[in-house]
């Protein structure tokens, strides 16, 4: 289980959003929040970059 839409809530970004940064179909980025594929390491710590925390505590 993760906790990045929890992360990505208090920063007030939709899916369509944090995947547009991420430069990912936004059918990516809702998979990688509903725990059906994960993101590879490089797009983790973009993700913990962009949500100001990091990949341990997305992933708790």
């Amino acid at each position: 289980m993760n906790r990045i839409k929890e992360f990505r809530k208090k920063k007030n970004l939709s899916q369509s959003d944090l995947a547009e940064k991420m430069k990912v179909k936004q059918n990516t980025f809702s998979q990688w929040e509903n725990d059906i594929r994960i993101p590879n390491v490089k797009q983790a710590l973009n993700l913990a970059e962009i949500l100001e925390t990091t990949v341990e505590s997305l992933y708790k």
